[in-house]
């Protein structure tokens, strides 16, 4: 009976470092790459406020850092709104991948985005940490 109860705890032990961990984090950094002028921006935002761009509105409702056997990866659930010539509203809602950014992206004709990082801590709040 103890050695049953010592494999099944080894087993227990050994199988839940194979579970991905995941770190809930409070806003992200946005690459926005403007297809016909190759001008970068990046834009620092919280959890559920709205980027507003030229046809197209963008806003991340999580944004998770994953560790899975060793590998490290970020995603974030996204809703991306754009409005076409006929104004007509076309609506991605699903999660992007900072490691595999065109595995799953929002199809824009002006606009490439890509998550470049999750911020563990709420942008709106970040301190510029100076020496005192």
């Amino acid at each position: 009976m103890r050695f049953l109860f010592c494999l099944t705890t080894y087993f227990l032990v050994n199988c839940s470092l194979l579970v991905a961990q995941e770190l809930e984090c409070q806003g992200a950094i946005l690459r926005v790459l403007n297809k016909t002028t190759n001008e970068k921006n990046y834009f620092t935002t919280p959890l559920s406020q709205t980027i507003e761009l030229f046809n197209t509105n963008i806003v991340i409702h999580r944004c998770l850092k994953l560790e899975n056997e060793g590998k490290n990866d970020e995603v974030a659930l996204m809703t991306h709104k754009l409005k076409n010539k006929s104004n007509k509203e076309e609506v991605f809602l699903g999660w992007i991948f900072k490691s595999t950014q065109y595995l799953n992206s929002p199809n824009n004709p002006i606009y490439d985005i890509k998550l470049e990082e999750c911020l563990i801590e709420d942008p709106i709040f970040l301190k510029k940490k100076e020496s005192i």
